[in-house]
Order: structure tokens, then C-alpha cells, then sequence
């Protein structure tokens, strides 16, 4: 949700009975963000997360950036593309809650003996950074090696994948392309109307553009003048995120554009419906 998530996006999620993040990395300097999550928090008292990428090369003042969050007592911390190791303990002593990624439960269990308070299974078609794994996998295998609860990510819209997710064994679900094309969000009228367009077919999955496996709109990269054909090409030149959109196989089920609150209040009653059945 890199430039795409926003404080209202955030509090509309959460005041709709969701947990809304944002990027920390939004923000290109550290007092924009003190001052988005101060914006948060005029729009609600629920909970909230915000996500640290601690990986240098993608957010190299990631340490200052933390150090903000713990200042202004951010509810949920969210960890991705690195180890916590060394600031499990500021973070828990600033009473949040840890949330980490993962792509393998190699990298699931060493997050739950730093301290992780529960693990994001990130599977096979999922927007942005994504794994290899599929769901139907990834989410059973975490479970039956893990102690904390499991959150399940990748190619959910609606309640009826909700309700797969549960069966599976995950006590929650991260939803983010769907989120894109939502109201309230920051992406570009052309970006949401490409998901809209867009198949699972038209996802592609490379490391080429940001170093790590990422799943890509198609149409956005031959716009950007990406040869997919090649698998040598250098995508380094092109600006990742801003003219290379990020989408998920999910875009499947995405036909439209909707209000966050509603679309989180459809999952929530399509899947209490399938889960009483």
C-alpha cells in the first residue's frame, strides 16, 4: 500500500471494524509522519498499524522512523523484509503490539522466538512483496508450527476467502489490493481503473523491479516501457511504485470502486453468513 494508503483510508478501515495501516516509508521526512500519525489519531481511537520496512535499501532511515512510532505510541508496529531482533524490546515497552511478515515458516519461527506477537503469512499472489507458497499451503503449515496467531495475506477481497483463511487455521486476514481501489485511497484514478480491468492473468511476479519478488500490473509496466519478454531487461531506470503499479491476483474479484467502510463491512457480513452456516 506504499503511496497508496492515507490517514483517512486508515481510520475509515478502522472505525469500520478493521485494523488500518499505512506505510511508514509514506512519508518522505520523519516529521510528516509524526505529523500523519497525529492525523490518525483525529479520526479515531481504535487501534491502528503502521509498517517499518527494515531492509536499508528500501527505507534506509527505517531507525528513525521507528523511533517516532514508539514516541507517538502507535498501537500496532508491523515489521517487513528484515529482523526485528534488536528492537522487539522498544517495541513491546511502548506497549504495542508486534506484527511481522513472513514468506517461510523458516522465517516464521525464528520472528516467533525474537518476540513477533503474531506472524502475517504472506502467500503466492499477493500485492506488493509476495512469496512463492500458496495459501492453501503457507497458512496450515505456519499453523501447525506456530504458537502465536497467524494472519493470512494474499488474494483476499471478500468474506468467502475470509472464511477459506479461517478454515485454514489463520485467526485473521490482511486485505490490500482490494483496499486499493477503494474511495478513500491515494492511488491514481488510472491505476484503479487498470485493477478493475486487470486478470490474474495480467499480475505479473519479478525481482527485477524493486530487488525482491513482488507481483506487478502488467499494463503498467509495458506502459512504462518494461519488455517482459526479456528476462535480462534492467528495470532499474524505471520509478517503482509510482509509474509501476502493484496488484495482487485478487484482482479477480475486483469490479469496482467502493467506500473502505463498505467494503470492509461487506466482507465482514459475507463471511459471518458463510461462517454460520
Amino acid at each position: 500500500m506504499f503511496l497508496v494508503s492515507n490517514e483517512i483510508l486508515v481510520a475509515e478501515v478502522s472505525n469500520a471494524g478493521g485494523l488500518g495501516t499505512i506505510p511508514a516509508h509514506n512519508y518522505r521526512k520523519i516529521d510528516e509522519l509524526r505529523g500523519g500519525i497525529e492525523k490518525i489519531k483525529s479520526l479515531t481511537s481504535l487501534p491502528f498499524g503502521v509498517n517499518i520496512i527494515l531492509h536499508k535499501e528500501h527505507c534506509p532511515d527505517w531507525a528513525d522512523r521507528l523511533q517516532v512510532l514508539l514516541e507517538e505510541k502507535v498501537p500496532v508496529v508491523i515489521t517487513s523484509l528484515g529482523l526485528p531482533r534488536t528492537i522487539v524490546e522498544r517495541i513491546k515497552a511502548s506497549g504495542a503490539v508486534l506484527i511481522s511478515d513472513v514468506v517461510s515458516l523458516k522465517q516464521a519461527l525464528l520472528l516467533e522466538k525474537i518476540g513477533a506477537d503474531i506472524i502475517v503469512g504472506v502467500s503466492q499472489g499477493a500485492g506488493g512483496h509476495a512469496g512463492p507458497v500458496s495459501a492453501f499451503s503457507l497458512i496450515p503449515y505456519l499453523k501447525d508450527h506456530l504458537r502465536v496467531p497467524v494472519v493470512a495475506a494474499g488474494g483476499i477481497t471478500d468474506g468467502r476467502q475470509m472464511a477459506a483463511a479461517f478454515a485454514l487455521g489463520a485467526e485473521g486476514v490482511y486485505v490490500g489490493t482490494r483496499l486499493i481501489n477503494s474511495a478513500e485511497s491515494s492511488a491514481s484514478a488510472g491505476y484503479k481503473q487498470m485493477i478493475v480491468e486487470s486478470t490474474p492473468d495480467d499480475i505479473v511476479f519479478t525481482d527485477k523491479i524493486s530487488g525482491i519478488g513482488a507481483n506487478w500490473l502488467r499494463q503498467s509496466l509495458e506502459k512504462s516501457s518494461a519488455l517482459l519478454e526479456k528476462n535480462d531487461h534492467d528495470f532499474t531506470s524505471l520509478k517503482r511504485w509510482k509509474d509501476i503499479w502493484s496488484a495482487g491476483t485478487s484482482v479477480a474479484q475486483i469490479e469496482n470502486i467502493l467506500p473502505a467502510k463498505v467494503i470492509v463491512q461487506n466482507m465482514i457480513t459475507q463471511f459471518q453468513e458463510i461462517w454460520a452456516k
